[in-house]
């Protein structure tokens, strides 16, 4: 009987559905803290003169919450745990900035 290396025992031990549902959640936590920010930024800067600011940058933070917990859970399935905490690293970094965009991958 030989030693398995490190890939075979992921394949055989199942790490890497775990690794992947990590992924998902931590990417889905990421969007959801930016499409949250970024959503209620972007909505509350066209309030216009009768005050309509504030409903607005409401309905795009529950939208960006959605959409962006959506889209990072879809980044963190494709992309897998390093990129995905990579980018999760970054946006922590940056998180008290809220004027520089989003993190590139």
């Amino acid at each position: 009987m030989r030693e398995l290396n490190m890939m075979e025992i992921e394949a055989v031990s199942g790490a890497g559905f775990l690794d992947t549902v990590g992924a998902i959640t931590l990417g889905a936590l990421v969007g959801l803290s930016v499409g949250t920010v970024k959503g209620g930024v972007a909505g509350g800067s066209v309030g216009g003169i009768l005050g309509f600011g504030l409903i607005s940058a409401g309905v795009t933070m529950v939208i960006g919450m959605v959409y962006g917990t959506v889209i990072g859970g879809i980044f963190g399935m494709v992309n897998g745990w390093n990129t995905t905490a990579e980018y999760f690293n970054e946006v922590v970094a940056q998180w008290f900035d809220l004027s520089l965009p989003v993190p590139k991958v």
